[in-house]
């Protein structure tokens, strides 16, 4: 495996190893000795990624580009007037002539996809805002549930709740949300009793209940047939769309433990790729999630990829200082996008010193970091450029860092190396 470098102002690489402080393969150093250092996390490698419950980089593209593709649909109006940047994911991942072509053809020409369902949920239901787009598509070998990302004002209404819910997905199915005053719903026994029940950020978790007769129906029925053959279920979304496809993850998870566990049960895979996703939970959902996950992940049964790319400030939100944390190893991908690390120990705090660290990104854009591809709308005169230059240049830079073009860039060139053996 080929150590990767940053560049530091001074122009001196720095192995990313030791920039990071991450765990290495030297043979001249005892695991014992290693654990004394302090070392976290590795940078991604083919051999690791091909161990049972590992990360490989062709489920993170594949899943990403399943992601970004739920910003279109097969409406008349579909991507009527898209973001420069949200236009210029698509036409990396389809080309510039099928674009603004329907989904369902996209999926069917492209990746060989069926697409079983449309999820469109909107409006209010029950006095609550909804807005909650995506899709389901499969094949014979594989099942995509895929979830938009924040496109309205309703979206933002869900981004900025900050309230949670007990995690009870089965009782609020059946009432179709999370329940009158759910946010007060268990807050005595949360915090005076040992008997509180895992939480969950209210508003991402009321446009998942919606979709769970949609997850039924197309997802779990499939998978459950006496007669299903081994299939790939990536549970996948960008930003908002992160956010609800962890809960959607959550809940699937939870319905296929006790099959997935037995060693006869048909070899299915869960998947859940992210990028930019909030903060969704509380400790205690999380820690429900990964003793789960403790006992799928031996059996390559069941992987969490959740990816931050540079200094995107979606991840940091809402705040860890008032309970919220996310779920699983991070996968983090350095703004070089030479290296991908898996669970490096990155700061976390409880305190306004994620605040300042926020603001502090804010402070130092770098656009030069962000290379944009040449393109049929460039022109050689340097005056002229286009809109998705002109977004990236007017954009600072945690919220630029946050556009799924640049977390698909880095990753396709991580899969270039490792077809050419360099990782």
């Amino acid at each position: 495996m080929t150590e990767g470098t940053t560049t530091t102002e001074t122009n001196n690489p720095i192995p990313v190893t030791e920039q990071y402080n991450l765990k290495t393969d030297h043979d001249d150093m005892p695991k014992s000795e290693q654990a004394g250092t302090g070392r976290q996390g590795r940078v991604y490698s083919t051999e690791y990624g091909q161990k049972p419950g590992g990360l490989q980089v062709e489920d993170m593209i594949f899943g990403l580009k399943m992601a970004h593709l739920s910003c279109t649909d097969d409406t008349e109006g579909r991507l009527a007037s898209p973001g420069p940047n949200t236009l210029a994911a698509v036409e990396h991942i389809v080309g510039k002539e099928d674009a603004k072509k329907p989904l369902s053809e996209l999926l069917k020409k492209h990746f060989n996809l069926n697409m079983d369902c449309w999820i469109d949920e909107s409006g209010w239901r029950h006095a609550r805002a909804v807005d909650t787009q995506g899709y389901i598509a499969s094949n014979e070998d594989t099942i995509v549930l895929s979830y938009r990302f924040t496109t309205s004002n309703m979206d933002w209404m869900t981004n900025l709740s900050m309230t949670t819910s007990e995690w009870e997905p089965d009782r609020d199915e059946l009432i179709g949300h999370a329940g009158w005053c759910s946010c007060v719903d268990g807050l005595y026994t949360k915090y005076f009793t040992e008997r509180g029940k895992p939480r969950i950020h209210t508003g991402f978790y009321n446009n998942f209940v919606y979709t769970i007769p949609m997850i039924r129906k197309y997802v779990l029925e499939p998978l459950l047939k006496s007669d299903a053959t081994p299939k790939k279920v990536y549970v996948v979304g960008c930003s908002l769309g992160a956010a609800i496809a962890t809960c959607a993850f959550c809940f699937i998870l939870q319905e296929m433990q006790p099959s997935l566990e037995k060693p006869d049960f048909c070899n299915h895979k869960l998947i859940n790729v992210t990028a930019g996703s909030p903060r969704v939970c509380s400790k205690q959902m999380r820690d429900q999630v990964m003793e789960r996950m403790a006992k799928l992940r031996p059996l390559d049964r069941a992987v969490i990829c959740r990816m931050v790319y540079n200094h995107d400030v979606v991840p940091h939100m809402p705040p860890n200082a008032i309970g919220f944390v996310h779920l699983d190893k991070l996968v983090y991908i350095p703004i070089d996008g030479h290296d991908i690390l898996i669970n490096p120990h990155m700061k976390e705090t409880k305190s306004m010193a994620e605040v300042k660290t926020i603001v502090g990104n804010f402070r130092a854009a770098n656009n030069a970091s962000h290379p944009v591809p040449d393109s049929e709308d460039h022109h050689p005169d340097d005056d002229i450029k286009t809109r998705f230059e002109e977004e990236c240049e007017k954009t600072p830079e945690p919220i630029k860092d946050h556009m799924p073009y640049w977390y698909l860039t880095c990753l396709e060139r991580l899969k270039q190396r490792a077809d050419a053996g360099d990782v």
